[in-house]
């Protein structure tokens, strides 16, 4: 059985960039653009990586981030922050809630990669 991504943008095409590439690696993903409906797919569906755009209208994806980590639910569920910015603070206020990586946009497939193999790997 494969393993289930969910992944967070308010973009379609960058939703459609990432799906692309994680189902030719073999992964199931699950595309969303709505942060609040994607917190209650993941406490309920339990993926096994969460992909999320920072920078979204409405609840952000700091705020996801934070909220998944801390619902029991959700809180061991490995979350990536997807940024169109490396700003030191904007980087570290993502781990602060919870981010176990960070890939910046646009996407070098090579280096997001070698971040989110091992996440997915464990």
């Amino acid at each position: 059985m494969s393993k289930t991504i969910l992944a967070v943008d308010d973009d379609p095409f960058i939703l459609l960039v990432v799906e692309k590439f994680l189902t030719t690696k073999g992964y199931k993903v699950v595309a969303m653009t709505d942060p609040e409906k994607a917190y209650f797919w993941a406490e309920k569906n339990k993926p096994d990586l969460v992909i999320s755009d920072v920078a979204m209208p409405g609840v952000d994806g700091f705020t996801l981030i934070r909220n998944l980590k801390a619902n029991e639910a959700t809180k061991d569920i490995p979350l990536v922050m997807l940024t169109a910015t490396d700003r030191v603070a904007d980087v570290d206020k993502g781990f602060a809630s919870g981010a176990r990586a960070y890939i910046l946009k646009p996407i070098d497939w090579d280096r997001a990669w070698a971040k989110l193999q091992p996440l997915l790997s464990a």
